[in-house]
């Protein structure tokens, strides 16, 4: 199975803690900050621009939105109840939310999308590595 790569604002301390703890017990998927090089080129192939959006690149589909959320909390064994309420959350809150924390909105995509071939090319280096290095926004 590929690996499996969560895409996150690592912009902000208590997003990080909170990546980090639901990817530390898991080798089949990897943490990227949305603002890296590469989620950037990625982005750019896959949607024609680059939304700004909690995203899982899972398989040959890309989740988002929603659906990583829903994705994220099952992987964690959460019960259904608590995700969807968690994912109603989202839903309602995200876009308040992420003007309020990261400065920015959150783009108004959810849902689940086929891998592009130009995409998938630029996660094949994201993908063999163990960790991804954090670099600190200066």
């Amino acid at each position: 199975m590929k690996q499996s790569l969560l895409v996150y604002d690592g912009s902000n301390p208590l997003f990080r803690a909170v990546v980090t703890a639901a990817t530390r017990r898991s080798e089949e998927i990897v943490a990227v900050r949305w603002s890296s090089e590469p989620i950037q080129a990625f982005l750019e192939a896959q949607f024609d621009a680059r939304p700004f959006a909690f995203i899982l690149i899972e398989g040959d589909s890309v989740h988002v939105g929603e659906e990583t959320v829903e994705r994220i909390l099952c992987r964690a064994g959460l019960a259904d109840s608590i995700v969807d309420a968690l994912k109603r959350t989202y839903a309602v809150g995200g876009a308040p939310f992420g003007r309020l924390l990261h400065g920015r909105t959150v783009a108004d995509l959810d849902g689940t999308f086929p891998l592009s071939a130009e995409a998938a090319a630029h996660l094949t280096d994201l993908r063999g590595v163990r960790e991804i290095p954090v670099e600190e926004d200066r």
